[in-house]
């Protein structure tokens, strides 16, 4: 088979190992790659250099499928590609066609589907393929492995190829974050010296003529607030506090907020969202509820998680401030409406880190804290793996138990880490060792315009979130305990290797096909990208960095 066979050869099949995101079918991928691993002459000669990885304290049981092409040296270049894919509800009734690209079509052909005009132009030119995986990232990972079985028959191949097929991207990365420890350890057992990692991620176009690189990925926050009120029942309501007015002054000044955008080089964040909010009451009462609680969604480029805490905790401090003020105003008119002498109000505003509200309860409790923090963290982790308990609850519920524990009874503000967290990363940060990238991308680049007449332009950061977060982590020591102490979970459901990513360190580049609509009953590749430029532009960037 050709290059352009061997690529809708192996993406037809691989879409057809149902991957959905999540769920046990993840494990599919394990069969389908060691199905492939074993037709490849290479693989049979050499079953030391392939296989599929654990994922430490999975709860699927997953595991990272892997193969290292060796060749002349130590330079290795890492490919990486998400195995799961989201699951084909939005297709509907046309769900059993959604892995079979060439029915799916004809099916949208014949019978005509409800789509847009941009997504009916495409179907009708005949150059795009549709289909669930074809484009996030089946495809993408297609060309990766035809590129190894055409690797794997050369006799003078220099420099090393790792393959790595990763799970989970589409949810809190699993995958590449066990896969760290592989990275580590064939790095140490095939004395490797990792120079890119890069990743088939499909991108988007603003000019149908001009394709998209990237040596960076954003960064994504999840912090959450929770606030813990004052109890009063209704009738009573100026001797209590009613957390959700404050949880609201907090979003209210965070929502959207133009201070929290990021703009490096040709990348500008989003402005952050929540994306959830509400009381902790479980039953109606007549009182005030005792706590709210809600997190965020935060976009990051260049900073860091303590500056961003700051920014965050300093919104808090005056959100407490203007609510107090605003119940202050209010029992000030109470009081001049009823006639009656009344006591003034006492509120003051208190917020701390996860870090430093357990300090206090360790200080006011001692082991009997610790020892309630392991109780629930175990329940946690059990209703989490019996899918009574999301994350999220849990790590409210971890915030909680910190608060029984504390002395102080006063109204206060904590504010957390929740998973997933991902780095921001970008080539700049390891300069020296980005140099050789930045000339190969720049050679190809100017291939693609000599050779297809199609502009290439560098963007500085992949703005959907991938797995190349976790390819560099440059921090330093206190930085990575500032992120350990706030994240709540971490270690017992929630990790990241992060002092073995800084050792690890390489350069990144994204370069896949271009695509649309992903996760949509539209989702599309372009062919001639997926089938010939985008691998002729992958092979000519491995020879020009490991010959």
């Amino acid at each position: 088979m050709d290059m352009k066979e061997r690529i809708r050869h192996n993406m037809e099949n691989y879409i057809k190992a149902v991957t959905d995101t999540g769920t046990e079918k993840e494990r599919n991928n394990e069969a389908f790659f060691t199905e492939w691993f074993k037709s490849q002459e290479y693989f049979k000669k050499n079953p030391e250099n392939w296989g599929l990885y654990p994922i430490e304290k999975d709860s699927l049981g997953r595991h990272v499928p892997w193969g290292l092409l060796k060749g002349e040296g130590q330079d290795t270049v890492v490919l990486v590609h998400h195995s799961d894919t989201v699951d084909t509800q939005d297709y509907g009734k046309l769900s059993h066609l959604a892995t079979d690209p060439q029915a799916l079509m004809e099916h949208y052909a014949k019978n005509g589907v409800a789509m847009d005009a941009g997504s009916k132009k495409d179907l009708d030119s005949g150059n795009w393929i549709f289909g669930r995986g074809v484009c996030d990232m089946k495809g993408g990972g297609a060309i990766h492995m035809a590129l190894m079985e055409e690797y794997c028959q050369k006799q003078d191949f220099k420099g090393n190829l790792l393959l790595i097929a990763v799970p989970d991207e589409e949810n809190l990365s699993a995958g590449m974050r066990g896969a760290i420890h592989l990275l580590k350890a064939l790095k140490e057992e095939h004395e490797l010296n990792y120079i890119l990692m890069m990743d088939v991620e499909p991108h988007e176009r603003k000019k149908d003529d001009t394709g998209v690189l990237y040596q960076g990925a954003v960064g994504k926050l999840m912090p959450v607030v929770y606030v813990k009120g004052k109890l009063a029942h209704v009738g009573q309501v100026y001797s209590g506090l009613n957390p959700t007015n404050l949880l609201s002054e907090i979003i209210r000044k965070t929502e959207v907020s133009a201070d929290f955008i990021e703009s490096v080089g040709n990348t500008t964040t989003m402005p952050p969202t929540w994306l959830y909010a509400k009381d902790q009451k479980q039953v109606y009462d007549v009182s005030l509820p005792i706590a709210a609680a809600g997190y965020m969604n935060l976009l990051t480029l260049d900073r860091s998680l303590r500056d961003i805490f700051k920014q965050l905790r300093e919104i808090c401090l005056n959100a407490f401030n203007a609510v107090i003020d605003d119940v202050n105003n209010s029992y000030k008119r109470y009081r001049d409406i009823s006639g009656l002498q009344l006591p003034d109000l006492q509120w003051k505003p208190k917020v701390l880190l996860f870090a430093e509200a357990a300090a206090e309860a360790e200080r006011d409790a001692g082991d009997v804290y610790l020892e309630a923090m392991e109780k629930m963290t175990q329940h946690i982790k059990k209703a989490i793996a019996s899918n009574e308990m999301t994350l999220i609850d849990g790590a409210y519920k971890m915030i909680e138990t910190t608060l029984e524990h504390i002395n102080d009874p006063s109204p206060m503000v904590i504010i957390a880490l929740a998973p997933p967290y991902y780095p921001n990363v970008h080539n700049q940060m390891l300069a020296e060792k980005s140099k050789p990238i930045n000339k190969a991308t720049a050679m190809i680049m100017k291939y693609a315009k000599d050779t297809w007449g199609e502009a290439y332009e560098m963007q500085d950061y992949f703005t959907g979130l991938c797995d190349l977060s976790y390819a560099m982590f440059q921090a330093d020591d206190q930085s990575i305990s500032y992120i350990e102490e706030n994240m709540l979970m971490w270690k017992e459901m929630y990790y990241i290797p992060l002092e073995t990513i800084r050792e690890l360190s390489m350069p990144i580049i994204n370069l896949g096909p271009w695509g649309k609509d992903f996760h949509k009953y539209t989702e599309r590749v372009y062919a001639p990208d997926l089938l010939e430029r985008t691998p002729e532009l992958i092979d000519r960037l491995l020879k020009d960095l490991l010959s």
